[in-house]
């Protein structure tokens, strides 16, 4: 799931100003970008994996519809909104990852209405008119980490949505790069990508994490089971040697929470993640700060007011 902090990072991207920002980030999906990995690497992010290629729990997906019917999917993130555009098939898949987004605006044809073809073409392209008809930058996850593309606007032209914007009546009229101007965003996107963000942390933990050690564990005979050898994550205040000692699986709910467990119980400032080979002796620990950890001393300034009070 999408956390709010994690549009946050979007947002900050979006009101940098000037004439290198964009006004919004274009995402979409299938036939109508031509498979783009940029696009692709998006959805998967905002969509928890929905998108990935061989999906967890979703063997079903592909069993009740094509997979072009999950594709069919248009993103414009925007600093203030969200605008998505779906078919009433996918939707229900969405909506689990959708449903708390802030000023999200719809774009979602009823079943009776979705099963004109024709009708449902048009709904499409008109729903893409309205989502950009106030921009004049459109940013494009153009680029996939692992495939980086030199940006060619000429090659987004092509994408199917972006030629049908030039339809009379439906579309916008025009050619879409003669309208609005393009800029390739996916350098940026992968510095969101990269960060510790809580969904990327409980994939860590919960899958290679976790789920290594365990299963390493299955068929091993190891009866060593100090406290020393076992993976753990332990957050600020609770991250001492002391705590490392007597360190357990059984956590208080709310005295070793991420929010309470800094400085006079505010937010924790640093963890301390270790990682444990299940069958053998090998051990690695790291330390990871939260942003800036010091506050830098400016003085008394209590002290300083009463004396320019006195003089």
């Amino acid at each position: 799931m999408l956390y709010l902090c994690e549009f946050c990072c979007f947002c900050a991207l979006l009101f940098e100003g000037g004439t290198a920002t964009p006004d919004g980030i274009l995402c979409s999906l299938g036939i109508d970008s031509r498979y783009n990995e940029g696009c692709t690497e998006l959805a998967k992010y905002l969509f928890y994996g929905l998108y990935e290629r061989n999906p967890v729990n979703l063997e079903h997906v592909i069993e009740e519809f094509p997979e072009e019917m999950l594709d069919d999917v248009i993103l414009l993130i925007k600093a203030e909104c969200v605008h998505l555009y779906c078919n009433p098939l996918n939707f229900s898949y969405l909506l689990p990852y959708v449903s708390h987004w802030r000023n999200l605006h719809l774009y979602c044809m009823t079943k009776a209405e979705y099963e004109d073809e024709e009708a449902a073409e048009e709904f499409k392209i008109s729903s893409f008119v309205s989502m950009v008809q106030d921009c004049y930058r459109i940013g494009v996850p153009y680029s996939s980490q692992g495939h980086i593309q030199r940006f060619d606007m000429f090659m987004v032209e092509k994408w199917p949505l972006i030629q049908a914007f030039a339809l009379e009546g439906i579309g916008g009229g025009s050619f879409f790069t003669m309208k609005y101007e393009l800029m390739d965003m996916s350098e940026k996107l992968w510095q969101v990508y990269n960060r510790l963000d809580p969904v990327s942390l409980d994939n860590l933990l919960t899958e290679a994490f976790r789920t290594y050690y365990s299963h390493g564990l299955i068929s091993s005979s190891i009866t060593d089971k100090s406290k020393s050898q076992q993976p753990l994550v332990l957050f600020g205040k609770h991250s001492s040697l002391k705590d490392l000692e007597s360190y357990s699986f059984n956590f208080p709910s709310e005295s070793h929470q991420v929010r309470n467990t800094g400085p006079q119980a505010s937010t924790a400032r640093h963890m301390i993640l270790q990682c444990v080979a299940p069958k053998g002796p090998l051990a690695c620990s790291r330390t990871y700060f939260f942003g800036t950890t010091h506050t830098p001393y400016l003085g008394n300034q209590n002290t300083e007011q009463k004396e320019t009070e006195v003089l």
